[in-house]
């Protein structure tokens, strides 16, 4: 076993008699490193746990809004090159009465696909069951508004549907891809207590709306390499003559802007934090080896008068700053 050198039995007995200020300096660079891993590995996490589940839900590429427009029209988009799935649906806002809310709140009412037909942008169920085809009272609410005013099984909801009052019966709580931030009408920020999203049959719908056999929404998936805003261009063509608003990319889409701020925000943490916590600890190692090296000047010389050269004694002093920075690292690194 090869014994330690005068310099490094030097360097652990320096390290030992300034124990305190090399665990706090360590404990520092230790809060830098742990702050970078959990940043970086919660957003890589988050990153890719929001893909698997856009893909998962089949998550549209391009949205667009209309006024009214036949099926035929989905069938003309669905023939543009590059388009690899569409789904139609009809969309509209409904006043909604809770029993024992203080006010109405505003619900974004979806059609549902035919049993048949899995659709875009899925609706994950967490508890209950789909509405039944032909059913024109049975809805799936979102989860975030059934927790926010404790709705169960079977609870009944008011809805002020095109003008009329219709009761509406809660069979089901879901998610989907395409409302993970349910942001209403007016709002800057989501409130799950004053705006929801409620899922029913398409027959329950179409006809309060004057849409049957046709469509006031639409979403698209895209094949790889698709030029999207080619596509979009495509889509705002054929939907102009029927009241359409302009089609828009997944980019734009509220839901998935506030998702990509939020995951921002944490890759801006990763960035800026840990640079600070380094700085500090870079300031106090500064302050402690420059203190070391006036105190023990004496000591310097007599290893250069044993033959130790400026670089040899700058190297064992250099040691102890990356040996501090190593505990520190790999502390942060293990939490």
């Amino acid at each position: 076993m090869t014994a330690l050198s005068p310099l490094n039995k030097k360097l652990l007995r320096d390290m030992w008699h300034i124990r305190s200020q090399v665990i706090a300096i360590a404990v520092v660079i230790a809060c830098g490193v742990a702050t970078v891993v959990m940043a970086l590995g919660v957003y890589n996490s988050l990153l890719l746990t929001r893909t698997v589940y856009y893909e998962r839900q089949a998550f549209g590429h391009v949205f667009a809004n209309l006024t009214r427009a036949p099926l035929s029209v989905a069938r003309d988009i669905a023939s543009i090159s590059g388009v690899s799935a569409v789904d139609n649906r009809v969309v509209a806002r409904a006043v909604v009465e809770i029993p024992g809310a203080r006010r109405p709140a505003v619900g974004q009412l979806v059609s549902l696909p035919a049993a048949n037909e899995l659709g875009l942008n899925r609706v994950v169920l967490r508890w209950g069951r789909m509405p039944q085809t032909g059913s024109l009272d049975e809805v799936v609410v979102s989860e975030a508004f059934a927790e926010a005013h404790n709705l169960q099984p079977n609870d009944e909801v008011s809805a002020i549907v095109n003008g009329r009052k219709r009761s509406l019966r809660v069979v089901g709580v879901g998610l989907s891809p395409e409302f993970v931030y349910a942001v209403g009408p007016g709002q800057i920020i989501p409130d799950d207590a004053t705006f929801g999203v409620l899922w029913l049959d398409r027959a329950g719908l179409e006809a309060s709306f004057d849409l049957v056999k046709a469509f006031n929404n639409i979403s698209l998936t895209l094949m790889r390499g698709t030029n999207q805003q080619a596509i979009i261009a495509e889509v705002d063509t054929i939907l102009a003559p029927y009241g359409g608003l302009g089609a828009y990319g997944r980019v734009d889409h509220v839901s998935h802007a506030f998702l990509d701020s939020e995951l921002n925000q944490l890759r801006v943490m990763a960035g800026i934090i840990p640079p600070i916590f380094l700085a500090v600890a870079a300031f106090l190692l500064h302050i402690v080896l420059t203190r070391l090296v006036n105190t023990e000047r004496e000591q310097i010389g007599l290893l250069k008068a044993f033959g130790y050269s400026d670089v040899g004694v700058g190297v064992h002093y250099l040691k102890m700053a990356l040996v501090i920075s190593a505990l520190g690292a790999v502390v942060g690194i293990g939490l």
